[in-house]
Formats: C-alpha cells, structure tokens, sequence
C-alpha cells in the first residue's frame, strides 16, 4: 500500500509539473511614448504578475538604433522608462525592427506604432529559428494592413513548447468601409499563418482589433479561427462612464491547432481600475476621469490568458 501511494505521489507530480501555465496579457497603452505623465512604474508593476505581455501603441522606440533602411532613430523617453520599468520587474523585451503606419512611418509620433512583447526569460525565449517579422510590406500606405503585423515566435525554455505571437491594431471606425478593412485585415492575417511551411500551426493574433460586433469575426470560424473573447466582452475604459459605451474592441484569435494549448475558461477582460485601486487608491481620480485616466494609463482594458506548456503536439 506504502509503495502504491508513493508511485500516485510521484505520477501527480509529473502531471502538475507537465500542466505549467504561460500567462499572457495583450494590452493596447494608448500613446505609450507620446503622453509625458504615463504611471510607467505604476503599470509595471501591474503586469508583473504576467509571463508575456504584448504591447500596441508604443509610438516611438525605446532606444537609439537605425531602420532597416540604415537610417538612424534616437530613444524617446517616454517609451525608455517605460521599458526601464519593466525591466526593473523581471521582463526582457523584443521590439520590432521598424515602425509602421497607415500613411507613414519613421516618425516618432502618433502617426506610427512599434511592435514590442516583453517577456520572462525563465519561462520563454525568442525563437529567432523560425519566421520572424514583418509580414508585408510597405510599411506604410499598405493596400492590406493599416499597420503591418509582426510576427514573434517564441519557445519555452525547455524547447518542448513553441508559438508564434502576432499583435494587431486593426482599422477604427464604426463605418460599413471600416468594419469591411478590419474584415480584409483578419483575413489577410489567417490566410499569411495558414501559408506558413513550418511544422508548428499555434498563432495567436492579439490586440486592438476595433471590433464593434460579432458578426465582424464569426464567419472566420468556418475557417478555423476563433476568439477568446467571442462573448464581445467591453475593452474600452469609456465603460467606466457607462456600461453603454463599452465595445468589444481587443481580441485574441487562434486557430484549431492552437486550440489545445489554451486553459479551459482563462480569458478575461482584466479590470485595471479595480487593480489599481487595490495597489493604491492614489493612483486613480474619483469619479472616473476620462482624460486623466487614458493619459496616465490607456483607453483600454488589458485582456489575458493562458497556454498550458509541455502540451504542444504540432
């Protein structure tokens, strides 16, 4: 009997230690690098309990470097203590070799984005093995993306789990023209992941995706793409006003090959204001102030969830 339980124990540990979870957060900071008074400690320390967290809307690079046409940028200081902060917490970062825009890039201002995911170098890595990048080009003026996605693969530390990440920030507006764009965009993005020859097929497209309504991105799940947040769950903090203003506008899709890795019921629209307020209940003006609260933190809510690591079959 001693040894029948000892050999339970010992199977129960292999199949916890089998079952560890990656905690991703996609989260759209609104003019991250533009607006002078962002709390960079202050939401550091809210993302330090996840293991990734993908950014949209750094509109000027953390650090000196040069385009890939050679030309040279110089740091922003917003973005650096940004990246400095998070640094301070644990994450290493990776940023996009470029900026991109829907008319122009190669400016530091709000006409433009960078890619950047930070990460736990003890839990992932950057698996500069596989594609990694732009996935079209013009950066700028493309006929098929308002802002060209990248591409980051990345695997677990232990190489048994490998994904590939590629955060969005799709077309605005609540215009037939502009539902129709985010609709070529998504498209567009699942038709560039389904041509991919590499072995693994786990992609998640995340971000600010604008959506206003289901019927947006349903039709893509006789394809095989899904959302987490197929419940149109409100991500914009304009719900903090009302319930009313809320709109469903960040997502994260994956495919069926993905669908295995993903927790059971772990998406969720995180409520910064309420975290924020547990930490401390100087960091947010009551009432709810609109202005204050985007400068300082963002116009939207973070979303999250989880991968099971070591469960990857492609």
């Amino acid at each position: 009997m001693k040894k029948l339980f000892l050999f339970i124990f010992f199977i129960n540990i292999i199949n916890c230690s089998g079952q560890e979870e990656l905690k991703i957060c996609s989260f759209n900071i609104q003019f991250l690098g533009h607006f002078k008074n962002k709390e960079n400690k202050t939401l550091a320390k809210f993302l330090n309990p996840y293991d990734i967290v993908v950014i949209q809307e750094m509109v000027a690079p953390p650090t000196n470097g040069m385009y890939s046409d050679k030309t040279p940028y110089k740091k922003d200081i917003e973005s650096a203590s940004f990246v400095k902060e998070m640094a301070s917490v644990g994450f290493k970062h990776w940023l996009s070799t470029n900026d991109t825009g829907p008319t122009k890039n190669q400016t530091a201002s709000t006409a433009s984005e960078w890619w950047i995911v930070f990460f736990r170098p003890n839990k992932v890595l950057a698996d500069s093995s596989r594609f990694y990048g732009f996935i079209s080009s013009p950066l700028s003026g493309n006929l098929s993306y308002e802002r060209v996605p990248f591409a980051f693969p990345f695997q677990s530390v232990n190489e048994k789990t490998t994904f590939t990440l590629i955060p969005v920030h799709l077309k605005p507006g609540n215009r037939k023209e502009d539902q129709i764009r985010r609709q070529e965009e998504l498209k567009n993005i699942f038709n560039w992941t389904a041509s991919q020859k590499e072995k693994n097929k786990d992609f998640f497209v995340l971000g600010d995706c604008n959506i206003y309504k289901l019927e947006e991105f349903i039709s893509f799940e006789k394809d095989g793409y899904f959302s987490l947040n197929k419940g149109c769950l409100p991500t914009n903090t304009k719900l903090y006003e009302s319930l009313k203003k809320g709109k469903p506008y960040d997502h994260v899709f994956y495919n069926n090959f993905s669908k295995e890795d993903i927790k059971k019921n772990s998406f969720k629209v995180v409520d910064i204001r309420k975290e924020l307020l547990k930490m401390n209940a100087s960091n947010v003006v009551i009432p709810y102030d609109h202005k204050s609260f985007r400068t300082r933190y963002s116009d939207h809510l973070p979303i999250s969830f989880e991968l099971l690591l070591n469960k990857d079959s492609d």
